[in-house]
């Protein structure tokens, strides 16, 4: 009741900015009432630059707001306690979404040196520093061998993430702890409030090392920058980082809810200097510290009223890695899940619900001119789903593609709750991201997936991918429709084509005009008994797409009872385009197998191994696969052999050799013959 009594009690106030600012025309603040506030919600609508006062209160109302939806649920006293181009060189590199848009990834090769992101936990006979994360610098020579040259230890931060990015003579390391979204505990206030944002660590770290003699490799910057890093990528010689900051303000009484300590909660969060709420950027070396962002740089949406906030600062900052000290960023108090990047724009991504609807909700910031500059906003129906989101959205000529799921409520006759996918173009009219076109359409109506005798469709989306005119979806229950979507008119989108067959694919990687390969797992359609029965298990599957009103499956090849990595994280796969035609390409496999010396007693043990690939491209293509590279500690004792994650393993293909990289260890061979490896390195 006290709690009731104290919810119906709130009044309107308002929150005024402390960090500094020479403004004296700020509105007076009533300090004696509590605020009554709208809940904490994403806004569809462009964004406008905010003057230090309007960042200030709308930050401040969202952490006020964000610690009213707390008390809600108030029983007893608290206690304090986130395709790959062609390439004219005669090596693999970081598989990546578009052309010129660098990616991070674990390992990082110039053709010479082969940078890995190792942790002492995956060393054989791994010591005392268990957890301690490093750099295995190897060194290949005109052999063809690798070499190790450098273990450089680079950081006090152990058992986190890292992604690396190689530019020219730098290497730059993120070392950081994956963060995530999560939904507050339903109750009656925070039933609409948006998803708040955690990290394992309120900040993360940026190493930048001259590697120009690798075997003499050394820091020469290292930043530690306070919030949860979102994602990057490199564009230009200039990485680009999101990252999302929830102020800690630790001045709120948490002892009790009574309306007087609501009121000096509020009170106290009124007096502080917008610096204490702001993340910071320190260097490590001369504990030198900055703030990340100044208010004159951030933004809000258009529509945000004096009643309206958002506890969480999403900044996008821009460093210079030939000179890390020239650097730029611009915030925006809103809610952002991920992010995709072309060679010209960067688009932030976050999800938004209006009249029951969720939509994804879109800014746009050009990356063109020397500024980081906000452009356009967009919104549509649905999200991002399964799946790495990014892959999602396309850029072409200027024109912005997407691909959503929307769930429909549960259907009582049909006995589940239904799909809705769709596909937009957007193009920039001014400050906004506009659909000019969407599939399904009037003129062509057929949904994107298959639809049970109802009408509905049952079918979630596994995989999307862009190139140029063309989109290619896959949609799954048992069965895997591929669908070839022509936008070569963009204002009609329209499906051209499609194809079933067995199982499905999450990941799809243009090979050329003509081919399309699939990666993903072989599934027997349980729910159709006079199906033909099929073999389960990780499957590559080339697709002939120079019909796209016809595409056909040149052939495929299946590894029974394994599963891939590469179904989640594209970065696993290494391609090499030779001047024969010939596309090579690897991928990790794993799968367990068991053995028993009589009837009742197994032993389960994992094959690790990386599979290799030929993609004939020419008048008569065709998919062979060559054989495995396999994980081997037979040299070493089972005791001192690592566990390392299949999700882990890389490869770098380099004119004929192959290097099969699994954990801290290289295993090599020849590229026809990759089975006869050598390792560990």
């Amino acid at each position: 009741m006290k709690r009731s009594l104290l919810l119906s009690s709130l009044t309107l106030g308002i929150l005024i900015g402390c960090g500094g600012s020479n403004n004296t025309d700020t509105p007076p603040i009533d300090e004696q009432r509590i605020p009554k506030l709208n809940d904490i919600k994403v806004s569809a609508a462009p964004l406008i630059k905010a003057s230090e006062f309007q960042f200030s209160q709308n930050l401040k109302n969202g952490l006020f707001k964000r610690y009213q939806a707390r008390l809600s649920s108030y029983d007893a006293p608290e206690n304090d306690a986130t395709a790959s181009p062609s390439t004219s060189k005669d090596f693999s590199q970081t598989n990546q979404q578009e052309q010129n848009v660098d990616e991070a990834d674990r390992i990082k090769y110039d053709g010479e040196f082969l940078f890995i992101a190792a942790n002492s936990f995956h060393d054989i006979d791994h010591d005392s520093n268990e957890g301690e994360n490093y750099i295995r610098i190897m060194q290949r020579n005109e052999k063809g061998e690798m070499n190790p040259i450098q273990n450089l230890t680079y950081s006090d931060v152990h058992s986190s993430d890292q992604q690396l990015y190689l530019h020219d003579n730098t290497l730059a390391i993120l070392n950081f702890s994956p963060s995530y979204f999560s939904f507050p505990i339903a109750n009656d206030m925070a039933a609409t409030v948006e998803p708040f944002f955690y990290y394992g660590d309120n900040e993360f770290e940026l190493s930048l090392v001259d590697v120009s003699q690798p075997s003499q490799a050394a820091i020469k910057h290292q930043f530690k920058i306070e919030g949860g890093l979102i994602d990057s990528r490199v564009i230009d010689g200039s990485l680009y980082l999101v990252s999302n900051y929830h102020p800690n303000f630790t001045g709120f009484d948490t002892s009790n809810n009574d309306e007087a300590t609501v009121l000096a909660n509020y009170q106290n969060l009124s007096k502080v200097q917008l610096a204490e709420l702001t993340p910071n950027i320190t260097n490590t070396a001369t504990q030198d510290s900055e703030e990340l962002v100044t208010p004159d740089n951030c933004y809000i949406s258009s529509d945000t009223s004096d009643k309206d906030g958002f506890d969480s600062i999403i900044t996008i900052t821009k460093v210079n890695l030939s000179n890390p000290e020239q650097r730029e960023s611009l915030c925006i108090n809103t809610n952002i899940y991920g992010i995709y990047a072309s060679e010209n724009a960067l688009y932030t991504h976050g999800t938004v619900s209006q009249d029951d609807t969720v939509k994804t909700v879109i800014h746009k910031f050009d990356l063109a001119s020397d500024t980081l500059e906000y452009t356009a906003t967009g919104a549509v129906e649905g999200h991002l789903g399964r799946g790495p989101e990014n892959l999602r959205f396309s850029e072409f000529n200027n024109d912005l593609r997407i691909v959503t799921t929307t769930n429909l409520p549960f259907n009582e006759s049909a006995g589940f709750s239904p799909f809705k996918h769709q596909l937009f173009v957007l193009q920039q009219q001014e400050n906004s991201l506009a659909p000019i076109a969407k599939l399904p359409n009037d003129t062509y109506p057929t949904p994107i997936g298959k639809t049970n005798e109802q009408g509905l469709v049952d079918e979630n989306i596994y995989a999307v991918r862009f190139s140029e005119d063309r989109a290619f979806i896959v949609t799954f229950r048992q069965i895997d429709p591929l669908y070839v979507v022509d936008l070569a008119d963009k204002t009609k989108p329209k499906i051209a084509g499609a194809l079933e067959i067995p199982g499905y694919s999450a990941y799809l990687h243009p090979v050329s005009e003509n081919l399309l390969l699939g990666i993903g797992q072989n599934i027997q359609d349980w729910q159709a008994p006079n199906a033909q029965e099929v073999e389960n298990g990780a499957k590559v599957t080339l697709f002939d797409i120079s019909d796209i009103t016809n595409p056909k499956v040149v052939n495929e090849k299946v590894f029974a009872n394994a599963y891939t990595p590469a179904e989640w994280d594209y970065k696993s796969l290494s391609f090499l385009a030779t001047g024969s035609g010939v596309l090579r390409f690897t991928m990790p496999v794993e799968t367990w197998q068991s053995q028993s010396d009589n009837n009742t007693s197994y032993l389960w043990h994992r094959v690790s191994e990386l599979a290799s690939f030929e993609i004939d491209t020419t008048e008569a293509p065709a998919l062979n696969y060559l054989g495995s590279s396999k994980v081997d500690y037979s040299s070493i004792s089972s005791e001192s052999a690592p566990y390392v994650w299949g999700g882990l393993d890389r490869a770098v293909i380099h004119s004929d050799d192959l290097y099969y990289i699994h954990g801290n260890y290289i295993w090599h061979s020849l590229w026809q013959t990759p089975s006869d490896n050598k390792g560990p390195l």
